[in-house]
């Protein structure tokens, strides 16, 4: 109910973007968050997908600022888990490790009573592997580690899952340390644990 579909698979969504985008000058930044709220405002879902597409097309010239307009506006509008961690992946992870005074815009995010916002902070570092800021991940999972609402459980569930592989005993220790954990974050978290002790 979020959005319709056109019905475009995203290989061929994104070799169409690739032959339109490649003969045009690079978006400034300004004219980047105008396109992708343009993207943001058309019915179809694979509109908002191309918007992401085009951020990760040019996150290396982005500013913090961008963080804030657009990108908090986005994740918060129309908003389901596949538009949230594509924003994730494409520009609030290599923002916030760009810039880590973006840090204090993940806490905001966290405690904002938003939950995509919030998700969004739970797992603004999946993907930095053994570079992963543990005690910061544990800090931001400790704020909703009860919470049932299941796009934050699983979240959390699936950035547990993810360092696992790195520190199963210190995910191991510290969802131990946390028995009302919700269960789904449990069993993500496990999962990891398992796959990487086995």
């Amino acid at each position: 109910d979020i959005a319709p579909y056109i019905g475009i698979r995203t290989v061929p969504r994104r070799k169409a973007e690739k032959a339109a985008w490649k003969s045009l000058p690079a978006l400034d930044e300004a004219n980047l968050a105008r396109f992708t709220q343009e993207m943001w405002k058309l019915p179809e879902r694979e509109f908002q997908y191309a918007g992401i597409d085009a951020i990760d097309w040019h996150q290396g010239a982005l500013s913090p600022a961008f963080l804030l307009d657009p990108v908090q506006e986005l994740v918060a509008t129309k908003p389901w888990w596949d538009s949230v961690d594509g924003l994730g992946s494409a520009i609030v992870t290599p923002l916030v490790n760009t810039y880590p005074e973006l840090t204090s815009t993940m806490w905001s995010w966290l405690k904002s009573g938003d939950i995509w916002l919030a998700r969004a902070a739970i797992q603004h570092q999946r993907g930095n592997r053994d570079a992963t800021d543990l005690d910061l991940l544990f800090s931001m999972c400790e704020v909703h580690i009860t919470d049932r609402e299941f796009w934050l459980a699983k979240a959390i569930g699936w950035a547990l899952r993810d360092v696992s592989a790195y520190w199963p005993e210190e995910v191991q220790a510290f969802i131990n340390s946390h028995p009302n954990i919700a269960p789904v974050a449990r069993r993500e978290a496990q999962r990891g644990i398992d796959r990487a002790i086995n």
